[in-house]
């Protein structure tokens, strides 16, 4: 009777151990990579700070996103806003944005097109 119960005790340890590394090894083997990108229309963004040529930097905080530009005569602030700009704050060669999490998100994608 005893027997039985050690043989019981040893299936379940055998069968937990079975499934912790069969787990771990699909957990570890499988792809958990998910490709992220803002909510902001970045080809709307790129014409309102006056297209990729305009653009010398991108560089950004957690809830700022900063430009620097050649010009700042083709900026179309308006339309920054309505991308979703909280606050817009013009420099002397740059425009930071307050996007606020996307920051990060947006210079992510701006760099891609750059």
């Amino acid at each position: 009777m005893e027997f039985e119960y050690v043989l019981i005790f040893i299936g379940i340890a055998l069968a937990l151990i079975l499934l912790y590394y069969g787990f771990t090894r699909f957990i570890k083997n499988k792809d958990l990579k998910q490709e992220v990108s803002s909510t902001v229309d970045i080809q709307k963004l790129l014409e309102a700070l006056g297209g990729k040529d305009n653009i010398t930097a991108v560089k950004s905080s957690p809830s700022k996103l900063t430009v620097s530009l050649k010009s700042h005569e083709k900026i179309d602030v308006e339309t920054i806003q309505a991308l979703g700009a909280s606050g817009i704050v013009e420099g002397k060669d740059n425009l930071s944005m307050i996007f606020g999490k996307q920051s990060v998100l947006i210079e992510d994608d701006l760099r891609k097109y750059l």
